[in-house]
């Protein structure tokens, strides 16, 4: 076995390894989706958030036309008023702002030992953590994400300050969840563990001294504020007055008794109304400040999020209507319905997605007869969002897809597969939809996508019942071309190339109209090569020289369906290469396989530290082993391209590309008597456009 005949078995076990590794980045299931807890103690079953599947009543899903289009709430006679700042402080000692609570309860710091935190948290510390002096605090939790904690005296002195980020709030939770793991393993009843003590902060320094906080010796009153601040988004809560006591490593801390607040509302500047619910403007910032009875203080400047609303219907339960909606994620009960679903392989490799759709969908429920949901603000504060409902669309008028259905498409006009209800007619002034007449269920849609490097959205009206109701599905338009130019350096023994390169690639959307699943839709691709070198190469030892050029021309096979430069897959690839080296020509045929995906998210990362990498990036790698000539009189002796590349996408049609690789040039015309080897280390840099 030579040399490349052991690099190609190496190479085939990498890639083997490669595949292995790689994790499918399909549609979750909507029946398993991640849940967000209410912020709001008394939680009804009415805040719960219907599943897909039991919101239903008698529908069109079945188990292979399971992806749901969602009603256009705009269409359908949904209103969405302007969004309301509602907020109630009657009483004086508990703020309501929307449906979250602020009050001494659920606001407060606490400094002692943090094994006296809970009282069973000294079984899993050490004995010199156990005795570290803590600061724990608690807060709504949606009301403040990371910032900014100041100890500040009675006279306005800032005493002491430490910043956290969501980085350390993220570690903190998981700290808990080390700890809640570790004494449930030791006996401890895991509802005691769940928000008692320690357990319900937020964030927690757990080593005062050693932040150099001067709890030690203080004489001051003091009160603690924590401000947060993005941009031109502000929020800052601060608390009740507390005093400390300390002898020697000891101290001890407790709320000082002051003299009676009133209790006082500011809204945009201006005094306000103990309980109100004021309209805000959406691209605006709006002010509020509320002052308790019992010393605390919440305060913020912030932009409203927009409700981005995708879907609203009835559902099972009477009096529940659930609505779908991306991006901004409601306070209260909420599921996401496409969680990211990576293995922990890829996570701790870092092998995370970084191209395709960012949204991540919820769905909530809300009451029929009082039809609204509270949003966060951009940097802090909650409001309200109501609807104003004139016809409900029911879940019953549905229109499913197949579970195949893609996301991304090349053409206009691709054949979606669909089920209604017997009795529904469905109709689209976007190109067409046609019932099957041997089956008035089954219906194709040719879907309207003409805007590329967009998702598209093209409507489908739904008749039934007398009521019609206008439907719609996205897909996102890819290019199906691209065409770049590289100047490559090649490295061949002694002597240094340099090679003009060409190159094109071409994916198809299906095989003239056969729209097969597993054989032609967004399976099959070409690409073709060019290289010519600018200078020359020794031939013999005569010193006489000769330039090298090579074409190569690849067909493309992927293992799953998709778009390039968007979708992740693994092929295979059948090569056909011409290397003509002064008298030598070489044709011949060989077989390989290729990976492409988006740029990995550990390495994303790293490039982004360069300004103007911070782009969407795409690679890919591929190996080809030549096993047949094509001519007679050649013999090939290993022949083998192994290559690496990959381009950043400065808009969705010009991109910059690099990339390196090993290539093999080994065989003998029988007929001139001439034999050729070159193994050559080649990197490659060019610019190209996709069409």
């Amino acid at each position: 076995m030579n040399s490349a005949q052991h690099l190609v078995l190496i190479v085939f076990l990498a890639f083997a390894s490669f595949v292995h590794a790689q994790t499918t980045e399909g549609t979750p299931q909507q029946n398993a989706p991640s849940t967000q807890g209410s912020e709001t103690p008394e939680a009804t079953e009415s805040e719960e958030v219907p599943a897909p599947q039991r919101s239903l009543l008698k529908t069109a899903a079945t188990r292979d036309f399971n992806k749901p289009l969602y009603f256009d709430q705009i269409d359908n006679g949904v209103i969405l008023p302007p969004l309301e700042l509602e907020y109630d402080l009657t009483g004086g000692k508990n703020l309501k702002l929307g449906n979250l609570q602020f009050n001494e309860k659920n606001f407060f710091f606490a400094l002692l030992p943090l094994g006296k935190t809970h009282s069973q948290l000294s079984q899993v510390l050490s004995g010199s953590d156990a005795g570290k002096v803590a600061l724990v605090m608690a807060w709504p939790d949606k009301l403040m994400s990371h910032g900014t904690i100041e100890m500040i005296s009675r006279t306005g002195t800032v005493l002491w300050s430490y910043s956290f980020t969501d980085e350390d709030r993220a570690k903190w939770q998981k700290q808990l969840d080390g700890w809640r793991k570790a004494l449930v393993e030791k006996g401890v009843a895991a509802k005691d563990v769940v928000r008692s003590g320690i357990f319900g902060s937020q964030f927690a320094i757990m080593d005062v001294e050693g932040a150099k906080a001067p709890f030690w010796g203080q004489k001051e009153s003091f009160r603690f504020c924590v401000t947060q601040t993005d941009g031109r988004n502000s929020t800052k809560m601060c608390s009740q007055r507390y005093g400390t006591k300390s002898s020697g490593k000891n101290v001890i801390m407790g709320k000082v008794r002051s003299d009676a607040v009133t209790p006082r509302v500011l809204v945009n500047n201006e005094d306000a109304a103990i309980k109100n619910s004021v309209p805000v403007a959406a691209d605006m910032p709006s002010s509020f400040f509320a002052e308790l009875g019992t010393g605390e203080s919440y305060e913020f400047v912030t932009v409203p999020n927009k409700l981005e609303l995708m879907d609203i219907s009835d559902t099972k339960k009477p009096g529940t209507l659930r609505i779908v909606g991306y991006d901004t994620r409601p306070v209260g009960r909420s599921v996401i319905l496409n969680p990211d679903q990576y293995s922990s392989l890829t996570k701790i490799l870092g092998f995370e997605s970084t191209i395709g759709d960012p949204r991540k969908f919820w769905a909530a429920a809300v009451k029929k007869d009082d039809p609204k949901i509270y949003l966060p603000g951009q940097g802090g504060g909650v409001f309200k969002q109501r609807f104003e409902l004139s016809e409900i669309p029911r879940a019953q008028s549905r229109v499913y897809l197949s579970k195949r259905a893609p996301t991304g498409t090349y053409i206009d006009g691709i054949k979606l597969e669909g089920r209604k209800q017997p009795v529904a007619q469905v109709t689209s002034d976007q190109n067409s939809a046609q019932e099957n007449p041997k089956d008035p269920a089954s219906f194709v849609w040719n879907f309207r996508a003409t805007e590329r490097g967009q998702i598209n959205r093209s409507y489908l009206t739904v008749e039934m019942d007398g009521k019609t109701y206008k439907s719609y599905y996205e897909i996102y338009k890819g290019y199906p071309r691209e065409v770049s130019g590289r100047f490559t350096g090649v490295q061949a023994k002694s002597e240094f190339i340099i090679m003009g390169e060409v190159a094109y690639n071409q994916w198809f959307e299906d095989l003239f109209g056969w729209t097969n699943y597993w054989m032609s839709r967004q399976r099959w691709g070409v690409s073709a090569k060019y290289f010519q070198s600018f200078n020359q190469l020794k031939v013999d030892s005569a010193g006489n020289t000769a330039p090298l050029s090579v074409m190569t021309v690849d067909l493309k096979y992927r293992a799953t369906p998709g778009l390039w430069g968007r979708d992740e897959s693994v092929g295979a690839m059948v090569s056909y290469q011409s290397v003509t080296f002064d008298k030598l020509k070489a044709p011949m045929l060989g077989v390989g396989a290729f990976w492409a995906r988006s740029m990995p998210k550990v390495f994303d990362d790293f490039f982004n530290i360069v300004p103007f990498m911070r782009y969407p990036k795409w690679v890919d790698m591929e190996f080809i082993y030549y096993i047949n000539s094509m001519d007679s009189n050649v013999t090939l002796n290993a022949p083998m391209s192994l290559n690496f590349h990959g381009k950043v996408l400065w808009s969705e049609r010009y991109f910059g590309e690099a990339g390196f690789g090993m290539k093999r040039y080994s065989f003998k015309d029988s007929s001139l008597n001439q034999k050729a080897e070159l193994n050559t280390f080649y990197g490659t840099v060019g610019l190209g456009i996709n069409f």
